[in-house]
């Protein structure tokens, strides 16, 4: 089985350094594959070519995409336009263009990442994929709009009972379940077979926000692996100097905040590191650090 190990947090706090690190680590061991749903990820930039029109090899063993939202709704319209089309039309005086108007809903682009993210895993291609999300409150819809769209749909049924004589051309009862059937896989894909790491930075409202995310993914059924605190600065490099000693102070308050949040939770931290994000060198550091703290 493909496992799916998700990275999370407020913006800005490490979630793409963090996945590429681990997908690094992962793609030593068997084929990985790296996903970002990050509206402004950056994984194009930290591998020196473009990601968002299709699945690239960035590295041995580990496979790249951007799900941005003009190629979400490509491959939507790929995928379910005929379908949604044959159904309309059936009792409906309505063109293509139907699909254009479809298209333009808020949410069906976020409803087909995880789509995209259950036909990767059930695709067999990959032993682990790393999913790098969009900050909290993105990636927070995103799991509950699956939840409405499986309530919905299967509200969708008892109303087609009601006005199925309308229908002339297709029946469809069977497309609806089969979404229904659809969302049910990819709840249990996210409850069964994913785990999240929650990053922040050693700042009151990135800890804040951390602990409120992981409440909401317990709430939800997603497992939460542990915490990673970033960009922590060394106690030896502050000594001495007024300014660092008092920002490590407060870091460190925080510091007990997320020790006291994760509890029997593992809890890996990262020191603040210099460097760009390349993956020779700054990344690997990174993914050194976090194996050593495992």
């Amino acid at each position: 089985m493909t496992k799916i190990e998700m990275f999370t947090g407020k913006g800005g706090v490490g979630k793409t350094t963090m996945s590429v690190a681990t997908a690094l680590q992962y793609a030593e061991i068997g084929k990985t594959l790296l996903i970002s749903t990050d509206p402004s990820g950056s994984l194009s930039e930290i591998f020196s070519r473009p990601l968002d029109t299709k699945i690239y090899t960035v590295a041995p063993n580990l496979d790249a995409v951007e799900l941005n939202r003009k190629l979400v709704l490509k491959l939507w319209r790929e995928k379910f336009s005929e379908d949604i089309y044959a159904v309309l039309s059936s009792f409906l005086p309505v063109g293509r263009e139907i699909i254009d108007y479809i298209e333009g809903a808020p949410g069906i682009d976020e409803e087909f990442m995880l789509d995209y993210l259950l036909t990767m895993a059930d695709s067999g291609d990959y032993q682990m994929i790393i999913w790098d999300t969009a900050p909290t409150v993105t990636t927070l819809n995103l799991l509950f709009i699956q939840q409405l769209f499986y309530s919905h749909l299967t509200q969708a049924q008892k109303l087609y009972f009601k006005v199925r004589k309308v229908f002339n051309k297709v029946d469809p009862l069977e497309l609806i379940e089969t979404w229904r059937l659809l969302t049910e896989r990819i709840i249990e894909l996210l409850q069964n077979d994913t785990r999240a790491w929650v990053v922040a930075n050693p700042e009151p409202l990135p800890i804040e926000q951390a602990s409120d995310i992981a409440d909401s993914f317990n709430d939800f059924g997603i497992k939460v692996e542990g915490f990673i605190l970033n960009k922590v600065l060394p106690k030896e490099l502050c000594q001495g100097h007024p300014f660092w000693q008092e920002k490590y102070n407060a870091q460190q308050k925080c510091r007990k905040k997320m020790q006291l949040k994760a509890g029997n939770l593992p809890l890996k931290e990262i020191p603040e590191l210099i460097g760009d994000t390349q993956v020779d060198g700054f990344l690997r550091e990174v993914a050194d650090l976090l194996q050593k703290s495992d």
